[in-house]
């Protein structure tokens, strides 16, 4: 697949980000991350051990915990960024599983390859720079397919499951987190670059994301929402609330934000 210029917007967001350990919507420190970790699902356990250092703050849910992952196992990562999720995985899956972890970003992929030798698992987790519309993996391959807050950045999403369904062996198991509507956003905001790379511009509405998921070829889906305000306050700071502020004014802001939802989606390849 060729890139968009939506794929050059999200990785020059991102490089950034790698470059200089801020979060998707706004310069953050280590509390912060932290912070932002426990409210999306992680644990204390987690966010101090040795993946801690792949966390950037950058998810809205925690995908490991949801994947039911087993030793051995074969798991791939869309958009693996730091590596917080591959290690974390790591840890489950043992010396005879292995972790590939797809991201388009080379700061982020050496960011996480760094952070895979440090944390004892360069032997099980490897990091392939590629696009998660043209994933590079075999034809199935894996167990399990995870991705945490990724899929809404892609200009198309149909392709990218359509890709997991692919790479996963019969049986295999789909477990993400996301970003999803329940009515699509004002023009101003879905055209926003700078919301965009901060995981909002790119959603779906609910109708339509799981539609890609269902036509790919998926059953047994299964969908669980918190609402996103609980991930994406209002702050000063964040350039993707002032610019929604900027263009919508405060209240009417505040209506669209309530029709963000964060979500944990499952589903099996028959």
């Amino acid at each position: 697949m060729k890139e968009t210029q939506t794929h050059a917007a999200v990785r020059q967001g991102y490089a950034r980000v790698a470059k200089e350990k801020t979060s998707c919507c706004g310069p953050t420190g280590r509390g912060v991350e932290i912070d932002i970790a426990k409210q999306i699902g992680y644990s204390d356990a987690d966010i101090a051990g040795p993946a801690a250092t792949g966390n950037l703050g950058l998810g809205c849910g925690n995908p490991t915990a949801i994947a039911n992952l087993k030793p051995g196992e074969i798991v791939v990562d869309l958009g693996s960024g730091a590596g917080f999720d591959a290690l974390l995985a790591a840890e489950k899956l043992g010396g005879d599983g292995r972790f590939i972890g797809v991201d388009m970003t080379p700061e982020m992929l050496a960011r996480a390859r760094t952070n895979a030798v440090n944390a004892g698992y360069a032997q099980t987790v490897e990091f392939r720079e590629g696009l998660i519309e043209a994933l590079p993996v075999a034809a199935e391959s894996a167990d399990v397919v995870i991705s945490n807050c990724v899929i809404n950045l892609s200009p198309d999403k149909a392709t990218v499951f359509r890709e997991v369904f692919r790479v996963l062996k019969p049986g295999g198991r789909l477990a993400i987190s996301d970003i999803l509507l329940t009515k699509p956003l004002p023009p101003e905001i879905a055209q926003s670059v700078s919301a965009l790379i901060g995981c909002v511009a790119g959603a779906e509405t609910e109708e339509v994301y799981v539609g890609h998921i269902r036509d790919a070829g998926f059953v047994d889906i299964e969908l669980q929402r918190r609402p996103a305000g609980e991930i994406f306050d209002f702050a000063a700071d964040d350039p993707v609330v002032s610019a929604a502020i900027a263009e919508l004014g405060i209240e009417r802001a505040r209506e669209v934000a309530g029709t963000v939802f964060s979500y944990t989606i499952q589903a099996k390849k028959p």
